[in-house]
Order: structure tokens, then C-alpha cells, then sequence
């Protein structure tokens, strides 16, 4: 199939990342696992098993781990920067073929709801008589 676009028009690719690699995984990990663990040794107790008294996601993103506690609890690998730390990850596991790509179990829902975004973004954009208050009559 071939597509004829008039010369004038600039044609965009708008892209939606929908896999993970495993180097991130795991740096994730380590971090949101030391950001816990500092936490817990400031004195903020919680339970992993107890939904209602766990930290959330943005809770232990926002959580400041000291380099002590890093260091204690990783050694010579707490006290790396967050870059070297992946490098590191990336370097143990990329020779061991084990830095795998990995697309979440809600793929299907989570490219549904992009395409959505995305259309109503690029419609509200394009077409002046399309607004907010009547955008969702143009999506089928």
C-alpha cells in the first residue's frame, strides 16, 4: 500500500513506549527497596502485607536515603550514582543474555487508553470545532 502525502505536509510519529528492559527493572528495584528500608530505620513503620499501611509508589520516590544508609545496606554498590548503578546492573546482565524486554500484562489496556489520549489531543489540536466539551463525539 502506498500513501500520497501533498509536499507541504509534515508528517509526525508519535511513539508510546510499552516495553521495559530488565536493567531498569532492577534498578528500580534497588532503589524503591533501599528507599523502604530508610523509611523503616527513620522511625515510619509500615507493613508490606497491609494495603492499607504500606508506602505508596510516590512515597518511596520521594523518600531521601542518606549515603550511610545506602552504604550500609549495599556496601560499595550504596555508594554509586544512580547512573553508575545501572551501568553496573546493565553490565552484569547484558552478558548473561538476561537483560530481557519486558512488556507489562495490561499492554492491551494501556495501548487503548494512549490511543485514545493521543486522539483526543491531536483532534482538539487539528480541528477548531472540536473541543474538550465535545471531543469524546468524534472518537468511535
Amino acid at each position: 500500500m502506498e500513501y500520497f502525502y501533498p509536499q507541504n505536509c509534515n508528517i509526525v510519529t508519535v511513539g508510546v513506549p510499552t516495553v521495559v528492559d530488565a536493567v531498569t527493572i532492577a534498578f528500580d528495584t534497588v532503589n524503591y527497596l533501599l528507599a523502604y528500608l530508610s523509611r523503616e530505620m527513620s522511625g515510619v513503620k509500615g507493613n508490606p502485607l497491609d494495603p492499607l499501611n504500606r508506602p505508596g509508589l510516590k512515597e518511596l520516590e520521594q523518600q531521601e536515603v542518606p549515603l550511610e544508609t545506602k552504604t550500609k545496606m549495599l556496601g560499595l554498590v550504596g555508594g554509586l550514582e544512580d547512573d553508575e548503578k545501572r551501568q553496573l546492573i546493565h553490565e552484569i546482565l547484558s552478558p548473561l543474555g538476561q537483560n530481557l524486554m519486558v512488556t507489562p500484562k495490561e499492554v492491551d489496556d494501556f495501548i487503548n487508553d494512549m490511543a485514545k489520549v493521543i486522539a483526543t489531543g491531536l483532534n482538539c489540536a487539528l480541528h477548531e470545532a472540536v473541543t474538550m466539551d465535545n471531543v469524546v463525539t468524534h472518537m468511535h
